[in-house]
């Protein structure tokens, strides 16, 4: 999968200096971020962006990264698209019960409310395999659901039952509403109400 999200200490790693004070840059506006509950994530464009402004050398994923951004033909238009699209995975945070965005496999977006129902922080979550917060047998089924939420958006958002695994390995009973996402079309929220 490839990187989109860099944390404070990465880029703070990749500059040589202390992430506290990436943290302060990004507060006062310096530095792009993404608030994911008390941290914030860094979009590979912004990364790539200070790195190359600074003559710094690149680390794999952002090498790799650049290589494709000039594969496909795309400038700094691109960068603000990319960007875009991450801030649209805010949309998780303005949710208010438990709710998440997930790929096929991995967690992109988890608001605070699902954190804490399952007992890990937001950022841990970003980037874990689906598997292991949603029950198996439910999971396999999880694919397919959105793609029948894509393919007809006017039939409303279905509920079904499923249980999630929480941190201290118990389980949660609870009630999933899933939608698809047009602007993000390889992913797909899930809402979460216990029961």
């Amino acid at each position: 999968m490839e990187k989109t999200l860099y944390s404070t200490p990465e880029l703070a790693r990749f500059l040589g200096i202390f992430h506290t004070t990436v943290r302060r840059w990004i507060e006062l506006g310096k530095i792009k971020g993404i608030r994911v509950g008390r941290n914030y994530k860094i979009p590979a464009d912004e990364v790539l962006r200070i790195l190359d402004g600074h003559n710094l050398p690149l680390p794999e994923s952002l090498r790799k990264y650049k290589l494709k951004l000039m594969s496909e033909g795309e400038g700094s238009s691109s960068a603000r698209q990319h960007t875009s699209a991450l801030e649209k995975l805010l949309i998780v945070e303005e949710i208010e019960d438990p709710a998440i965005i997930c790929g096929k496999k991995a967690i992109i977006g988890a608001n605070e409310a699902f954190a804490n129902l399952l007992g890990y922080s937001q950022a841990d979550l970003i980037g874990r395999d689906v598997a292991e917060v949603v029950d198996s047998n439910f999971q396999e089924r999880l694919v397919d659901l959105a793609q029948k939420c894509w393919e007809h958006p006017d039939q409303g958002h279905p509920h079904y039952k499923a249980c999630l695994k929480t941190e201290t390995m118990g389980k949660k009973r609870v009630k999933i509403s899933i939608d698809s996402l047009k602007q993000l079309p390889d992913a797909f929220l899930l809402v979460v109400r216990e029961y």
